[in-house]
């Protein structure tokens, strides 16, 4: 499956029961297909959360995310793949 970045402006300074309200949503609505690993909020003035995803496309992460777009503005979404040195010993 693809892994993705999911980059959200986030207008809730310093709110993280707003983020964390927002998150419960949209993890609710996860189909089987999709699954949504981890976020990271930028401390500092950014105020951004990078979210990795495991998803068939771009398509659809833009979809799930629908009913949070106002609360967390989608700034991109990016196809990663996964680097470890470990893998390179």
């Amino acid at each position: 499956m693809a892994r993705y970045f999911v980059i959200h402006r986030t207008p809730i300074e310093g709110d993280q029961d707003a983020l964390v309200a927002a998150a419960r949503r949209v993890k609710a609505s996860l189909p089987g297909e999709v699954e949504w690993l981890n976020s990271w909020w930028l401390a500092g003035d950014e105020n951004k959360l990078f979210c990795e995803w495991e998803a068939p496309d771009r398509d659809t992460i833009w979809a799930l995310l629908g009913p949070v777009k106002a609360l967390l503005p989608v700034e991109s979404i990016h196809l990663v793949t996964r680097l470890d040195p470990a893998w390179y010993e």
